[in-house]
């Protein structure tokens, strides 16, 4: 049986890559590939990919979210989100959208096999760099408090987080909360320090 293969990254030398790497195994051929979101959804349309292979920086799309629509309109496909630079909010969200695999993109060939044949065998397969990112210190985590970590982060104060979020700033500070007790630290800086130390926000 052969499987199509549908690649969504704004490098090309990673596309070209990935279609190196299957050109020596017959059972995967390349349907299609963009380089944007908006060029993904307006080709993926008229194809029904097995496995779509989804950047999670793009210019015009965030990853994540782009899986999100995309398996709207291809629900019988598999998703696996590639990213050089991982954190939990992201791959919290993937996940949520029904990404089957997460890989970054420093692994060899034999483990781009290995999730492929996972995802296809009804699995999920999670890169061992960062797979603590969605089993271990994020798994108590909901998106919504990922969101507000990394905002945070960001230094916006409660008020515009609120705004940004369609909260009320109490609803921040409740969250605020749950994490300082979650993550097992005394202030907003340590709840910072941490979580940009574990990588489940970016700097």
């Amino acid at each position: 049986m052969t499987y199509s293969i549908f690649i969504i990254d704004d490098h090309k030398i990673v596309r070209d890559g990935l279609k190196a790497i299957l050109l020596g195994y017959p059972e995967y051929e390349v349907a299609g590939e963009a380089a944007s979101g908006e060029e993904a959804k307006r080709k993926i349309e008229n194809l029904n990919p097995d496995i779509v292979f989804v950047d999670l920086r793009l210019p015009d799309a965030n990853g994540a979210l782009l899986i999100q629509e995309l398996i709207r309109l291809k629900p019988q496909s598999k998703f696996i989100l590639l990213t050089a630079e991982p954190n939990a909010l992201d791959l919290q969200r993937a996940q949520h959208a029904g990404a089957s695999g997460f890989l970054g993109k420093d692994i060899n060939s034999d483990e781009y096999i290995r999730a492929m044949a996972a995802v296809m065998a009804g699995k999920k397969y999670i890169s061992q760099s960062f797979s603590h990112l969605l089993v271990e210190d994020a798994s108590d985590l909901s998106i919504r408090e990922l969101e507000i970590l990394q905002l945070l982060a960001d230094g916006l104060p409660y008020k515009q987080i609120a705004d940004k979020l369609s909260i009320s700033p109490r609803t921040v500070e409740t969250h605020k909360n749950n994490l300082l007790k979650k993550l097992d630290v005394g202030t907003p800086i340590e709840l910072v320090k941490k979580a940009l130390k574990t990588g489940l926000i970016k700097g």
